[in-house]
């Protein structure tokens, strides 16, 4: 797989004369870039975004540079796709993640896609259209990617989403968003805002949850700032919520609910 059928590309060229720019989420916390040329992929993080996770995808070889004014926001660097030989860019390009500083970092081959999609690879491996309904000629489709980042960084959410075909030329500021925000779950979810409140914040050892919404069977889960699941309650109900946190270290955490096809997330100070 050299290159993406020629229909795929000329659709591709097509769109993008109609591009927009896209913020999914503007709480949200993950960036992600994806394509199939790779390059020279220089993200200037220029946005405020506390414990920001960034995603790349691409089947050729990608140089990662993280810079900008809030470049020691980000807590975790993923890449996944191939690692093929990429001369095409400008120069003999392998992928590499550089201005990262003490945030995780991690480069898999082809890793096994979190969700099917029939139009889409079975490994995550490359991307280069917003299509979720179509044949994406052998690269993933878009909710995919959205899905194994989404699933790799827990208790994350999308900020934006920038995905196209060619080579990463110029640089990539988050505060320019992105080109789609596909369903990253494969189910028609609605991210809700200013849902939660939580008090009394910073909390010692029981926190309570307020929600505009009744729960229903609900599901809340708790993340530290490297985005690992500390505590999570199932099967919650009513619209008040009270947890006890007495047994998590002190810190800054990231609360997700999930209730029914809604999800809220909120944050909070554990003293």
């Amino acid at each position: 797989m050299k290159k993406i059928y020629a229909l795929l590309v000329s659709s591709l060229l097509i769109s993008g004369a109609y591009a927009q720019t896209i913020i999914c989420n503007a709480s949200g916390n993950l960036m992600l870039f994806t394509n199939y040329d790779g390059g020279n992929l220089n993200i200037v993080v220029d946005v405020n975004i506390p414990n920001l996770k960034i995603g790349v995808c691409s089947y050729e070889g990608t140089a990662i540079i993280i810079s900008g004014a809030y470049a020691s926001n980000v807590t975790g660097v993923a890449y996944a796709g191939y690692n093929s030989s990429n001369v095409h860019c400008g120069s003999s390009i392998n992928t590499s993640i550089s201005g990262a500083g003490s945030a995780t970092t991690n480069i898999s081959l082809y890793p096994p896609a979190t969700l099917a999609n029939a139009f889409g690879n079975s490994s995550i491996i490359c991307g280069a259209s917003c299509d979720i309904t179509t044949y994406q000629g052998g690269c993933n489709t878009v909710d995919q990617i959205e899905n194994y980042f989404l699933t790799y960084f827990p208790g994350s959410v999308i900020y934006a989403h920038k995905v196209q075909y060619g080579c990463w030329t110029a640089n990539q500021s988050l505060s320019a968003g992105g080109t789609c925000c596909a369903l990253a779950t494969g189910v028609e979810t609605q991210v809700v805002e200013n849902a939660v409140s939580v008090f009394p914040n910073p909390a010692s050892n029981d926190l309570s949850m307020s929600f505009q919404t009744t729960l229903n069977s609900a599901t809340i889960k708790v993340f530290n700032v490297s985005g690992e699941l500390v505590k999570e309650e199932s099967r919650l109900s009513g619209n008040d919520v009270s947890l006890d946190i007495s047994g998590i270290s002190k810190g800054i955490y990231f609360v997700e609910v999930v209730n029914g096809n809604n999800i809220s997330h909120t944050k909070f100070i554990k003293q």
